[in-house]
Parts: C-alpha cells; sequence; structure tokens
C-alpha cells in the first residue's frame, strides 16, 4: 500500500467512526456568545499562574504517541511523573499506516478518549472535533503560559498563526515542524575523487556526474551495481534540484506546496505548470538512461535507502549530517572507506539556486481533550517541560550521563556511543519526541556544521519562499476540498508514468485537458479571492507581536 492511499483510506475510516462521536458531556450546552468567550478567557488570564511543580494532588494523564517515541516506564517518564506529580499512560499508535485510524477511533469513544492527542493530517476530522466540543481552547493559556508560543513565534510566527482559528481560539498546538528549510544535496565524495572529478555547481554538472556515477565504475570493483540518483521513492522532493533548477522553479507539487505564486502575481497549480513539464521531462530521461535508482518510481523507505546506498547523490535531511545519524551510522558499518558530504544547491536555466522551503505549519499537531480533568494544569506543565533546560533533559537524557557540553559551546551526545544503550537502560530517549520538538540550539544533536547548513538553506531559499502558497485553514477552500483528491490523484497518476516512461511526455496536453476538466480553473479562481484575504489576516497577526 502506498503511502498517500494509505493515509486517504485511514482517513476515511476514521471519518465514519467519528460520525457518532459527541462530548463526554451528558448534555450539550448552549455555546458561548463571543462576548462570553471573551470574558471567561479574560477570566483565566487574570487568575493566577499554576506552580506545576508544587501540586499536591497526583493527575493521570493519558498522551498518545507513535510508536518509537514511547517506552514505558523509562527513566524520562519517571522524571516527568516525579517533577509533575503525574501518572502518565502512554498510548501508543500502530505506525503510520494505521495510526490516523487509530487516532480516530480513539477520540470517537468517550470512554478511549486520551487526555492529548497527538496526529497528523485529519484536517476534517480536527474540525468535527471542535464542533463536537471534546477539544479545549489553550488560546487563554497561551497568553499566560508562553514558552511554546514565544519559540514558534521567534523560529517563524505563521507556525502559531496556522495552528489557530479566525477568531482567535487555539484548540491544537503545533508539535514539530521542520527548520524553515531542512534539506540539502548530499554526493559522495569518495566517488568524485575515485573519478577524478569536481563538485558539480549547475543542473547540467550535475547530470554529467550521475551518468559517471553510475556507468564509470565509481567504486572501483568492476561490477555494474552502482546508480547515479537515489533516496526517497515515491516522494518528488528527491528530484528537487531538477525542480528548483526547471525554468522560474515553480514545479514543486508536494502536498504542501500545490500552489504558487509566479512572477505576475498570478496562482498556478504546480505541476500543470510550464515548469513542471521541464523538470518532468529531464527527470523521464535519466529514469530512461537508468541512472536513477530503479525503484524510486515505488513507496520505498527514505532511511532504508540511504542505508543500503548503491547510488551517489540524493536530496534529503540536513541531520543526515549528524554523526548520530541512524541511517548513515549503518551505512557506513559496512562502508568504511566512504564519505558523504553536503555540497551548495546546484544553479539551473534561471541561475539562482534554491533549497526547498519547508512548509510554515506543523506537520503534526497534539491537543488537550475534554477528557482532561485540569486542561489548564496540563498545559502549564507542557509548557514548562518546553523550556530550554527542561526540553533538552525530556528529549535527550540527563547532563554528564547521556550527553555533554564542550568548552567550545558543542554539545556531545554520550548516549550513541552505544546506539543500543538507549533501550538497554530504557532512558527514554526521544519520549513523547514530536510533542513540542525545538529546533533551536537546543536541538543539541546537531553539530556545528550542521547548524551552519540549516542557516545556509533558510538564506538560501528566500527568493522562491515568498511564492509558496500554503492554506491555512482548509474549510475555508471548499471547491478545493471538492475537488482535490481527483486533480491530486490524476496530477500524481500523470507525473509518475511520466517520469516511468508509461506515458509519453507527447501526452502533456491531452493531461492538461483532463485537469481543466477536473475543475481545476474553478480552483484557482476560489485561490485567488480567499488567499489574499488569509494574509491580510496574517499581517494583522504580525503587528500583534510588534
Amino acid at each position: 500500500m502506498n503511502k498517500k492511499f494509505a493515509l486517504v483510506l485511514a482517513g476515511i475510516m476514521s471519518l465514519s467512526v467519528f460520525a457518532g462521536c459527541s462530548s463526554s458531556s451528558d448534555e450539550a450546552s448552549t455555546p458561548a456568545t463571543p462576548e462570553e468567550k471573551v470574558a471567561q478567557q479574560q477570566e483565566v488570564i487574570d487568575a493566577p499562574p499554576i506552580d506545576v511543580l508544587n501540586q499536591e494532588e497526583k493527575m493521570s494523564m493519558s498522551i498518545v504517541t507513535m510508536q518509537g517515541h514511547a517506552q514505558p516506564d523509562s527513566k524520562t517518564e519517571q522524571w516527568l511523573e516525579e517533577r509533575y506529580n503525574l501518572d502518565i499512560d502512554i498510548v501508543v499508535l500502530p505506525g503510520w499506516s494505521d495510526g490516523v485510524a487509530k487516532v480516530g477511533l480513539l477520540m470517537a469513544d468517550a470512554e478511549q478518549r486520551p487526555d492529548i492527542v497527538w496526529w497528523w493530517g485529519m484536517d476534517q476530522d480536527f474540525q468535527k472535533w471542535i464542533e463536537a466540543g471534546i477539544v479545549v481552547d489553550v488560546a487563554p493559556y497561551a497568553e499566560k503560559y508562553t514558552v511554546m508560543k514565544d519559540y514558534y513565534n521567534k523560529q517563524n510566527p505563521e507556525t502559531w498563526f496556522f495552528a489557530s482559528q479566525d477568531d482567535g481560539s487555539m484548540y491544537r498546538i503545533p508539535g514539530d515542524v521542520g527548520e524553515p528549510s531542512s534539506e540539502t544535496l548530499m554526493i559522495r565524495k569518495d566517488w568524485l575523487d575515485n573519478l577524478g572529478l569536481p563538485i558539480p555547481t549547475t543542473l547540467d554538472e550535475l547530470n554529467d556526474v550521475l551518468y559517471a556515477f553510475t556507468f564509470d565504475d565509481p567504486d572501483g570493483n568492476g561490477v555494474d551495481d552502482t546508480f547515479g540518483l537515489g533516496g526517497d521513492g515515491y516522494d518528488i522532493r528527491s528530484f528537487w534540484p531538477w525542480i528548483q533548477g526547471s525554468g522560474d522553479g515553480y514545479g514543486d507539487g508536494t502536498g504542501e506546496g500545490y500552489f504558487w505564486i509566479d512572477n505576475d502575481g498570478e496562482f498556478i497549480y504546480a505541476l500543470t505548470s510550464d515548469d513542471a513539464k521541464i523538470w518532468i521531462e529531464r527527470i523521464s530521461k535519466l529514469y530512461a538512461d537508468g541512472v536513477i535508482t530503479t525503484n524510486i518510481i515505488t513507496d520505498t523507505d527514505r532511511f532504508e535507502e540511504i542505508a543500503k546506498g548503491g547510488f551517489g547523490v540524493f536530496h534529503g535531511w540536513i541531520n543526515h549530517n549528524n554523526p548520530n545519524d541512524t541511517s548513515m551510522r549503518s551505512f557506513y558499518a559496512s562502508n568504511l572507506d566512504a564519505q558523504w558530504i553536503p555540497i551548495d544547491m546546484v544553479a539551473g536555466d534561471n541561475g539562482n539556486p534554491q533549497y526547498r522551503p519547508a512548509p510554515a505549519a506543523a506537520w503534526c499537531y497534539f491537543a488537550i481533550t475534554d477528557a482532561c480533568e485540569d486542561p489548564e494544569r496540563a498545559y502549564a506543565l507542557w509548557d514548562d517541560v518546553s523550556k530550554p533546560e527542561n526540553y533538552v533533559q525530556k528529549r535527550f537524557g540527563i547532563e554528564g550521563e547521556d550527553w555533554i557540553k564542550n568548552e567550545d559551546g558543542t554539545y556531545e551526545l554520550i548516549v550513541n556511543e552505544n546506539p543500543n544503550r538507549n533501550e538497554e537502560e530504557n532512558i527514554g530517549i526521544a519520549l513523547f519526541k514530536d510533542l513540542f520538538a525545538r529546533k533551536d540550539e537546543y536541538n543539541i544533536e546537531n553539530i556545528a556544521t550542521t547548524s551552519d547548513l540549516y542557516k545556509k538553506a533558510l538564506d538560501g531559499s528566500q527568493d522562491i519562499r515568498v511564492h509558496k502558497v500554503q492554506h491555512k485553514d482548509i474549510s475555508k477552500y471548499p471547491v478545493w476540498l471538492d475537488k482535490s483528491v481527483d486533480l491530486t490523484d490524476t496530477a500524481l497518476e500523470y507525473m509518475w508514468a511520466f517520469i516511468a516512461g508509461t506515458k509519453s511526455m507527447d501526452e502533456w496536453d491531452q493531461y492538461i485537458e483532463e485537469m481543466n476538466s477536473l475543475g481545476l480553473a474553478e480552483v484557482l479562481e476560489e485561490l485567488s479571492t480567499v488567499y489574499p484575504e488569509q494574509q491580510a489576516a496574517y499581517e494583522k497577526y504580525l503587528s500583534t507581536l510588534e
């Protein structure tokens, strides 16, 4: 089952289960008027803050998290329980394929509903949770306990803005947000050296390297067993160097980047743009010539692909540069003489190389539900956990035992010296990892060169970033909601068929006609009307931070 179909199917299942969901209250309460709501929020703000470190009554707290970020009874869990007088129950999701459906089931059943729910996607479900009154408005708490809000507004104010409702209420908290630009171009330096090739700086030079890596035996083993480009299959981010380097670079049609604003101020659908036609045609030729791994058109695991190797170039996460990166550690364990290095983004048609801008909105969220016995205390303690010194301990363990700070201000993760130590000693490294994840200097797994790469990527993505369109509240775009599945499925079907060679690029006009017949023009018309209103609201939000 591919990634997209699995998520769509799970989303449909969760929506159908949720149809009968209601608040845990026996009787529906009359919604407060806007004036009453403002008064209630102000009352919360004006009340003395809760001292979360001196609570006599033990509080039960069930928390949803993904498998891999859950270690029951770990040292970290015990620290949290002792610090905040909690009895924590970890609710573990089964995996990415079934996790969405599991969250839907949990939220639909008042008896199973967790105190803190974590999820990704599920925008329509989230709106139903609000309507049913089963998630708590934390906006007044965020005015009172400000660590998380201040952090996000410092990193990128759009993140907090995207998480809020139009009326200022806030029923979800950003869980994990990528760095403003979090990907880079990686290359096998040892293969370049073996073939006497320089580091490529342009798209044409990169193409030449791919052919050399494929056909000139870069590993010197005398076997035809190498490819130029590899990486995550069924993910067009693997082709970013060609996307940004084709035309004006507006052909990125990933989930959070379907739409762009071109140089003339017009809204465009990425995968029907002239830029998209250029990069897809270029990639289809590279694939036909055999310089891209054959499985890149199928659903693969990026981390497994990197660990396996066999190719000399990929576009992926900057944190692969960290020595504790698990996929790189696995790769180097069986490739002792290999050397991956990050290189600058290559220049394409317009001579202005750009790193890929990450979405400002969180990819996952968490919320306090109506099952929680004391929502303000829950928010306040999680805000306290998010303070730099507390976050570092929750995320990375104890100073001196699990990590040290060097004299030059850098950090060293001792726990990574033995990859099995976290499990063997049940430390709880990465417990609740995606329920607020700092990406500033307190993300101490980043070595100095990795931090420099993030800054370089941020600085090198500014020109294209301003052209990227992101929906804040998808319910404000009913035409897109109605037509998005058919349009997206059709666009991706054609795109992958063009790349794989099962469709000819001569069928491009037919593809455009089919997209237009599915209502693309109406979608773009809606976007041109609603999106400026969203941007005006964002400008108003920014003015409140001045």
